[in-house]
């Protein structure tokens, strides 16, 4: 991963090599369709939960040395990923809940394979791109007179696995997946069919999972559809078959869906409905299970107490198998109106899950864990968007956010609440009513905002600058960090679109020399004390100087790499906060309905470049006159620069914030006794019993 993820994220970079993903895409005449995850469906938020533990142990782990091993995604990593996407005009859309079965008959409809990690996709019937067999570099083809780019890469298909396990039948891939245990279903509940299936001996060292899916693949090669799932029901107690077989029934359905709603949002002319066929299950015969000579395992037989044992596990195991299905029928699916922003990217979607679960989800990033979580100063925003898509109706939510190194359900009650704009539900607003949505929170949590200030500012600056502003009325922040993020901006979205994206510091210097030393020696026109707020009419000349300096900040502070213990996990926390609130402002925006034009990401946020910035204005009495000197010769980015904090300050001033000293960083204490065991997630299970007040 590219993107330093210890430093918060190096976005721009990560935005370069999508869009060369995409583009040598489009240079092999490959059309790309994009399906998104929604909501988590209730069958998976054990897994979401076990996998957000891990997360943050990794998290936790973060610096320097570990980024590159961890593989933490950074906090707007996803968010930047859409962006391009929207930059470079291609087609996405986002599922209710989970989109394997929607990306599965798209690509039966269209013929053509899946690119994913999700193994799933080799037991789904469709042809399959393991990402990471795929070399993204287009290579140039000959064939006869023709000249072509390719991607080379490894193609699964289902035939050829199944004739690579004697002629195995590709309608049987799924019942293998889904004794070997799934979302809906774990695979105890099958442990006496497995007890009784007959393992091969081998010579080589196996475990008892892949011991068993030998031995599953050994016996599906001389079996039925029918006749494999009457004999693992026939291994089932009589009141266990009928959940059991209906269980089996919705997962191998779902492995051949051939429905497909993302097809209209994808503008194809050409669509058309499929109906999925309706999957006969066999006759369950209706008696307890019982032995069989002929495929007894090669095993000593359990003692009484353990068959007791693993029989209360089974049943506990079937019990707790949910047969109805939340995405399609009844009270639990989400309303269309829902639905169609969401697939029309009108709603950000990771309020798919405060909508229909009442809660949101931490994305773990680098921060100080010994501090609160970042994510708590933008909680009155969650709230109010909770508000504005559930019509008010409810007297609480919930955060699923960090405590230490653990995470915990945190509760979001009406003190957290602002008055109701308008007396209609959210579906029923006007686009004008919408847009004054957003002004009216925004007035209510940051009083004495001068909307006339911000209109000073650049379009895609507005945004960043309520950001900035909220950040620093809900957290402590000092006034080089104020310095090095609007630096950051002007870097990202001015000197590089005169200078181009180059990275390499030398190779630039080198490169330019002589103009950097004529540009540098120009002289200047007076100074006056009028705003410069048109970033277009920042001279080219001036651009060259300014990245000649700056440039090289967008390597890892040679400090950090000689002493990485000099890694300041406080400064990494205060930003952490900032890109929380920059997001959580730019999601009302959007729900909103645009009111100010959304902040690309990639366009003023570099991790390491805030970070090493920070250092160098640390130790300085006065920011602003040391830049003057930094950056000398670089007369219109400086007046921008200038400009910028002048209008920031007027804005501060009315509303009576002001940043605070810094500090040098705290050593980290050691772990406290009293916190939870990690390992400890019984109140996923239980329901939630850990909620705290907050």
């Amino acid at each position: 991963m590219i993107s330093f993820s210890a430093f918060g994220g190096d976005y721009d970079k990560y935005a370069s090599h999508t869009k060369t993903f995409f583009k040598n895409l489009r240079k092999c005449n490959i059309t790309p369709f994009i399906i998104f995850d929604g909501c988590h469906e209730h069958r998976k938020l054990k897994t979401v939960f076990s996998r957000l533990r891990s997360k943050l142990k990794g998290t936790a782990r973060l610096d320097p040395v570990t980024q590159d091993s961890l593989h933490i995604f950074p906090y707007l990593l996803k968010d930047v990923f859409t962006q391009v996407l929207n930059e470079l005009q291609i087609s996405y859309t986002v599922c209710a809940f989970e989109a394997d079965d929607e990306i599965a008959a798209l690509a039966r409809y269209f013929d053509c394979p899946v690119l994913s990690y999700d193994s799933d996709f080799f037991i789904y019937n469709v042809k399959y791109i393991p990402f990471n067999t795929l070399e993204v570099k287009a290579q140039s083809i000959e064939e006869k007179d023709n000249k072509f780019f390719a991607l080379e890469c490894r193609l699964f298909t289902v035939e050829y696995f199944c004739k690579h396990f004697g002629d195995l039948q590709p309608e049987l891939l799924p019942l293998l997946a889904t004794l070997l245990g799934n979302d809906y279903v774990k695979k105890r509940v099958f442990n006496k069919f497995f007890s009784q299936l007959k393992l091969q001996k081998t010579k080589k060292k196996k475990n008892s999972q892949q011991r068993n899916i030998h031995a599953l693949f050994v016996w599906l090669q001389n079996e039925t559809f029918d006749s494999a799932v009457q004999k693992v029901l026939g291994r089932l107690k009589k009141h266990q078959k009928s959940k059991v077989c209906a269980i089996i029934k919705r997962s191998v359905e779902g492995y051949h869906n051939n429905q497909c709603q993302s097809l209209k949002y994808f503008n194809l002319s050409e669509h058309v409905s499929i109906k999925s066929k309706e999957l006969k299950m066999p006759d369950i015969i209706d008696e307890d299970g019982s032995d069989s000579e002929n495929e007894k395992s090669e095993t000593d037989v359990s003692s009484d107490s353990e068959d007791s044992t693993e029989e209360e596990s089974v049943e506990e195991a079937v019990e707790a198998i949910e047969i109805k299905d939340p995405v399609k029928t009844g009270p639990n699916r989400l309303p269309d109106w829902l639905v169609e922003k969401i697939r029309h990217n009108q709603i950000p979607k990771m309020f798919l899950n405060l909508y229909y679960h009442h809660f949101h989800i931490c994305n773990p990033q680098a921060e100080d864990f010994t501090e609160d979580d970042s994510f708590f100063c933008v909680l009155p925003v969650l709230r109010y968007l909770f508000d504005l898509l559930t019509d008010y109706s409810h007297d609480k939510c919930f955060y699923i956010g960090r405590e230490f190194r653990h995470y915990r359900k945190f509760i979001i009650d009406r003190d957290y609440s602002v008055q109701r704009p308008f007396g209609i539900t959210f579906p029923e607003l006007g686009a004008d009513q919408l847009k004054k949505c957003f002004y009216h929170f925004i007035d209510i949590k940051l009083p004495n905002l001068d909307w006339s200030d911000i209109e000073l500012l650049p379009t895609n600056f507005q945004l960043f600058a309520i950001s900035l502003l909220w950040w620093i009325s809900y957290c402590n922040v000092p006034e080089f960090h104020l310095h090095s993020l609007v630096l950051t901006y002007i870097m990202l979205s001015v000197i590089d679109e005169r200078t181009g994206t180059s990275r390499g510091a030398f190779h630039f210097n080198n490169r330019h020399a002589k103009k950097i030393e004529e540009f540098r020696n120009r002289v200047a026109d007076e100074a006056n004390d009028e705003l410069f707020l048109n970033k277009n009419k920042v001279l080219y000349e001036d651009c060259v100087v300014a990245a000649s300096v700056l440039l090289k900040h967008f390597e890892i502070d040679e400090s950090v790499r000689k002493r990485p213990k000099s890694y300041d996990i406080k400064k990494i926390h205060c930003m952490a906060q900032f890109q929380v609130s920059l997001q959580a402002i730019n999601s009302l925006n959007t729900l909103c309905g645009s009111p100010l034009d959304c902040t690309t990401y990639y366009r003023c946020y570099n991790g390491v470049f805030v970070y090493n910035i920070a250092l160098k204005l640390e130790n300085q009495k006065d920011p602003m006159n040391f830049l003057r000197q930094y950056l000398k010769g670089s007369h219109t980015v400086l007046l921008l620069y200038k400009s910028i904090f002048s209008v920031l300050n007027n804005l501060m001033e009315k509303m009576k914030l002001s940043t605070i000293p810094w500090s040098p960083k705290k050593k980290r204490p050691r772990r406290r006794r009293n916190e939870p065991d990690e390992n400890d997630i019984s109140f996923v299970v239980k329901g939630f019993e850990s909620d705290v007040k907050i």
